[in-house]
């Protein structure tokens, strides 16, 4: 009985600190036109397009959030990781002509 109320416990401890995290908590750019975003459960997924050129949105995240803790570089695309709320938060950035690309994922750790 008393391992049954350990797991409720600690289920129920996950479920309300994974009840917060939600995509308002990463900042976007202004002029962001949203495309996509799906944020009723793990992974939330938001894609959207701004006016602003890579290194502008690039900044825009440095300035919010700080250093991310981890970025890669791939052939023009750059992805920024962070921690927020607990959660694992990716942030993909790709210049196109006239629009840069902005691709979030949270995800649970």
């Amino acid at each position: 009985m008393l391992k049954a109320c350990q797991l409720i416990f600690v289920l129920c401890s996950f479920i309300s600190s994974s009840s917060f995290a939600n995509l308002s908590s990463v900042p976007m750019p202004n002029d962001t036109e949203i495309r996509m975003q799906l944020d009723d459960e793990f992974p939330m997924i938001l894609n959207g397009f701004v006016k602003m050129s890579d290194t502008d949105v690039m900044a825009f995240y440095q300035n919010q959030l700080g250093a991310p803790d981890k970025t890669i570089e791939d052939i023009g695309r750059y992805t920024y990781f962070y921690q927020i709320d607990g959660n694992q938060v990716k942030i993909s950035i790709y210049q196109q002509t006239q629009w840069t690309e902005i691709s979030v994922m949270i995800t649970a750790l």
